[in-house]
């Protein structure tokens, strides 16, 4: 499409032409004018798109609080427990077998879910699957849903109308889920007008200021309560980054960050007085500040002493060429990813914290996984471990490392401890596999096949491709007689080498 200038043509130069200046005056005049009005028309189109995702949340909020409203009906929350169908037996939650923790424990029974837990979780993990959410943002936005089409009706409203954002909505139920129900819908009336003006960051800032003065409860009580809420979570981030975030009360995440600042501080004033460090590789303050909190959390102690000699564990899978540094190939760290072939070098090289794993150049089987547990690869929990990553079920990112390991096919139904019927499922999904009617097979390859209650099939696949485990040899028995000396309790015929073939 050509532009408003070059629908016009060029004015010829004609100095002596005193209309000239006049005439181009009001031909850019008119340029200008096309472009404000093509300027108001894109932006008014943006923002009715805007109203319309507003108005849809609005609808999805609607239909997220009727399914959760159906699903707690007794009735269909009945209807939705597995053992419904067992009858009288019902009442006896061993009639659908126990539920192992992990490949080698022994049966344990697991009490039973009510009705009301089932329901919940077969409409949390149906909505997350469905919306390719994780669990609990799925369980969040329920939960939301609830409050909009409940207290919150008036938002709901302004919300369906598009006269305020669905980012507005969140920022009201942020702060109104804080006061009692009784002071929520003043609070509520009394904020919606500057909804509908205001940004959401000033929404944010005034709401807050509104419910400090307005809140029944004092600060310092409500924020005895908040300090259980303390706690820290991890995220992996692009290229190699992650991000750990610390949640505790004002006055010791503020302390934090000042010592970080001094000690960084100090550190650049070092710095800079050595000649020998290049002016280009001179750390900034956010640089030294990321370092020196590396340091006091993976080498420091408590004052009570806790942390001395306890380091963060990983498992990172290194390529052979990669390890032995003739090939940029990079590594593979359990729960994050792909990491840089120096940084998986420099855990392979010998770090003590650090699991070390080594596969083949080509075609990814492993070989090693470090001297002392040279197995090749003969402990199938390790095996399971490395070829899941993570929970099986769809979505769940918990490592395998924090999960069980499940007979897909229950072994008092006959299924095998064999790697083709064993996948990890963390507690929860391993308990909704159990108490629920959601079902799974496992395919070839390590593919499990979900099935939801409602029908929908959901597949989740390895993290890593491995061939399948060799099977491990049978013992060989002692001829009598044999001295003590040379009995080797579980000796198998052609124990692997000291050294890794490589």
């Amino acid at each position: 499409m050509s532009s408003p200038v070059e629908q016009f043509p060029a004015e010829p130069d004609d100095p002596d032409d005193p209309g000239r200046d006049a005439h181009a005056h009001r031909r850019r005049r008119t340029l200008q004018e096309q472009a404000q009005a093509t300027l108001a028309k894109k932006v008014a189109r943006a923002a009715k798109s805007h109203r319309k995702i507003a108005k849809a949340t609005a609808r999805r909020a609607r239909d997220m609080a009727d399914l959760q409203q159906w699903s707690s009906d007794p009735v269909n929350a009945k209807l939705l427990n597995p053992d419904y169908a067992f009858g009288e037996a019902r009442a006896l939650p061993e009639t659908r077998g126990p539920v192992l923790t992990d490949a080698q424990a022994s049966p344990r029974k697991i009490a039973a879910w009510e009705d009301q837990e089932v329901a919940r979780r077969t409409v949390t993990s149906e909505v997350a699957c469905a919306l390719r959410l994780a669990e609990r943002t799925a369980e969040n936005l329920i939960g939301e849903s609830a409050m909009f089409a409940g207290p919150m009706t008036a938002t709901l409203t302004a919300m369906s109308a598009g006269e305020i954002s669905y980012r507005h909505g969140q920022v009201l139920m942020e702060q109104l889920s804080f006061v009692p129900l009784e002071e929520a819908a003043q609070l509520e009336a009394e904020l919606l007008p500057a909804a509908k003006d205001l940004t959401a960051g000033k929404l944010r800032v005034k709401a807050r200021r509104l419910r400090e003065r307005r809140h029944p409860e004092t600060l310092t009580t409500r924020a005895a309560a908040a300090v259980a809420e303390r706690g820290i979570w991890w995220e992996g981030r692009p290229d190699g980054m992650g991000t750990l975030t610390w949640y505790g009360t004002a006055q010791q995440t503020q302390a934090a960050h000042d010592r970080l600042i001094r000690i960084a501080e100090a550190t650049r004033v070092h710095e800079r007085a050595d000649e020998s460090i290049p002016e280009d590789q001179r750390r900034t303050i956010g640089q030294i500040c990321a370092d020196a909190l590396a340091d006091l959390v993976l080498d420091g102690v408590t004052p009570s002493g806790t942390g001395g000699g306890i380091q963060g564990q990983v498992l990172v899978t290194v390529p052979a060429l990669t390890a032995m540094g003739t090939s940029d190939e990079p590594g593979f760290l359990d729960g994050y990813g792909p990491i840089p072939a120096d940084a998986a070098r420099e855990i392979a090289a010998g770090a003590p914290s650090f699991a070390r794993l080594l596969t083949h150049p080509e075609t990814g089987a492993v070989l090693s996984v470090g001297k002392d547990r040279y197995t090749v690869p003969a402990d199938l929990r390790r095996w399971l471990r490395l070829r899941d990553g993570t929970c099986r079920f769809p979505g769940c990112t918990r490592p395998a490392t924090r999960s069980d390991i499940d007979h897909t096919t229950a072994w008092e139904a006959g299924g095998p401890t064999d790697y083709d019927n064993l996948a990890h499922l963390c507690a929860p999904h391993h308990r909704l596999k159990h108490q629920t009617l959601w079902s799974v097979v496992q395919e070839p390859g390590g593919v499990l096949v979900w099935t939801s209650p409602a029908g929908a099939t959901h597949r989740t696949y390895p993290e890593t491709t491995l061939g399948p485990p060799p099977a491990q040899p049978p013992t060989q028995p002692v001829p009598p007689g044999t001295p003590a000396e040379s009995r080797t309790a579980g000796q198998l015929p052609g124990h692997p080498p000291e050294e890794p073939p490589f």
